[in-house]
C-alpha cells in the first residue's frame, strides 16, 4: 500500500465521526462536506435495517472538493449506513451511524 493511499485511508476512517452534535434529535438529515481533494462521484445513505443501498443521492451530480450536499432523510430514521464513492478510489462504507446525533459529516 502506498503512503498516499495509507494517508487517504486513515483520513476517511474518521469521516463519520466529524461534526457530532451533543443532543439527540429525531431529524436524521445531515450535510456532507467534501473536504478532500477528490470528487465524490456517488453517495448512498440507507437505513441500517435495509439491505439495499437504494439510489445514488447525488443523482446526475457529483460533489467536487470544497462543496457540500444536504442529505434529507425521513424523520426518525436515525441509524443509517453511508457509502461514499470517490473518483478513482475504492468506496468507503460506514455502518450504523446515528445521524440524529450529528449535523455534518466531513469527508475525509
Amino acid at each position: 500500500m502506498t503512503v498516499r493511499r495509507s494517508l487517504f485511508a486513515a483520513a476517511v476512517a474518521t469521516f463519520a465521526l466529524a461534526g457530532a452534535a451533543q443532543a439527540q434529535t429525531t431529524d436524521p438529515s445531515f450535510r456532507l462536506n467534501n473536504r478532500s481533494n477528490v470528487t465524490i462521484m456517488e453517495l448512498y445513505v440507507s437505513s441500517s435495517a435495509d439491505r439495499n443501498w437504494g439510489q445514488d443521492r447525488l443523482g446526475a451530480n457529483v460533489l467536487a472538493p470544497g462543496q457540500s450536499f444536504i442529505v434529507r432523510l425521513p424523520d426518525g430514521q436515525c441509524v443509517n449506513d453511508i457509502r461514499i464513492v470517490p473518483q478513482n478510489s475504492q468506496p468507503i462504507e460506514r455502518m450504523q451511524i446515528n445521524t440524529c446525533n450529528l449535523t455534518d459529516i466531513n469527508f475525509p
